[in-house]
């Protein structure tokens, strides 16, 4: 069943010079220790996220064979995923894609809680920031953020501090990051969302077939494997910071 739209699907955004505006680009470490860039461009109640094109191991063979295990390689990818928020609510529109299929996605991510009974800061940039500290989709997860940058929003989809987020961590895991590398605000840069009523899906449903192709992958790279060689796919565990959603409760 398709989703109501959330948003109003025709978001025009300007980033223009003017005061209520900003960019912060991100350096993301991805579940599987790349570094890729995110850049964030504010403007009033809406934010648009950008997560660079992700360039994983080049290797024509995409099984690694070490003793008894076999690692299954990752492939190059080109597109870029786009998060769309707004202050106004939690939901956030996403145009992601599975191979070369775009998808727009609606996710009504719950509304975070934030801990920020804190005494500790740090110095990112030129900015002092405040520690806060929550459970995100069943990971444990530290933040800091700039309470004398005005918005609530953050990278991915991290939002509703009284400041901007500019580093975003998974406590006791060396990836699932997030740090802001540039600041900069009168950024002259239009934005536009214009998403397709017809094509637009829960964030469940999206999770649900890119698993789904997950899987199918991976039993065809390892269909070929020596005969007798057992395969455990776990699909349970997720390597993501989006460990388990509210649906699976």
């Amino acid at each position: 069943m398709k989703n109501k739209i959330f948003l109003i699907l025709s978001l025009l955004m300007f980033i223009s010079g003017q005061s209520q505006s900003l960019h912060i680009k991100y350096v993301y470490v991805n579940p599987v220790n790349f570094l890729v860039d995110e850049d964030l461009y504010i403007s009033g109640n809406n934010a648009l996220s950008i997560r660079d094109s992700v360039m994983l191991k080049k290797e024509k063979n995409q099984l690694k064979f070490e003793g008894n295990n076999v690692e299954i390689l990752g492939k190059v990818t080109k597109q870029k995923t786009k998060y769309y928020k707004t202050s106004l609510n939690e939901t956030l529109i996403i145009n992601e894609f599975i191979g070369k299929n775009s998808y727009w996605i609606s996710d009504q991510v719950p509304k975070i809680a934030w801990n920020t009974n804190f005494v500790e800061t740090k110095k990112i940039g030129k900015y002092v920031c405040k520690k806060a500290t929550t459970i995100f989709r069943g990971s444990k997860v530290t933040a800091y953020y700039a309470s004398n940058l005005p918005f609530s929003f953050g990278p991915y989809k991290f939002s509703g501090l009284p400041g901007v987020i500019l580093e975003v961590t998974e406590d006791e895991n060396s990836v699932n990051s997030w740090k802001a590398d540039l600041i900069e605000s009168h950024v002259s840069k239009k934005i536009e969302l214009i998403a397709p009523k017809n094509n637009t899906i829960s964030y469940e449903e999206f999770v649900q077939l890119q698993e789904s192709k997950d899987l199918e992958e991976v039993k065809r790279l390892t269909s070929n494997l020596p005969k007798g060689a057992v395969v455990y796919i776990d699909s349970s565990k997720r390597n993501g910071i989006e460990k388990k959603y509210e649906w699976e409760e």
